[in-house]
């Protein structure tokens, strides 16, 4: 199990501004692109949330499993390879955390009616900084 822990600093950038939590609020982020998964942590980060990174859907269920991180928001990618994907890890979420906020993300138009069909909160990928900022905030 890999899993990278960031906290937020003070960020007087572009993001800046933008809905932020209102208390010391922790995304889990689910995400199997490296590349992509440093990029959405540095901006989830620029909002104020602690970020914690899980590579695979088993991977974020060992770590919510273990109690750590207890997340206020969980944001995965739809489209990963391994036994669950993001969509299966959503469902498995609402079926045994059900107060635990999902909210997926995909750049594949194909994923986007099961998610809608399913009633999870999904968001484009690539997403516009202040729609993510809303998301995650519960806002959107």
């Amino acid at each position: 199990m890999q899993a990278t822990v960031t906290r937020p600093s003070p960020d007087n950038g572009p993001n800046a501004g933008t809905t932020a939590p209102s208390r010391d609020a922790c995304v889990l982020l689910v995400e199997d692109d490296q590349e992509v998964a440093t990029a959405m942590v540095a901006l989830i980060e620029s909002f104020g949330w602690c970020v914690v990174h899980a590579g695979s859907a088993e991977a974020a269920l060992e770590l919510l499993e273990a109690g750590r991180p207890v997340p206020d928001v969980v944001l995965t990618d739809i489209s990963m390879p391994g036994e669950y994907d993001g969509m299966e890890l959503a469902i498995h979420l609402r079926d045994t955390r059900p107060t635990l906020r999902v909210v997926l993300i995909t750049g594949y138009v194909s994923k986007v009616h099961r998610a809608a069909w399913q009633g999870f909160e999904l968001l484009p990928k690539p997403c516009p900084p202040a729609m993510l900022a809303a998301a995650l905030a519960g806002s959107r």
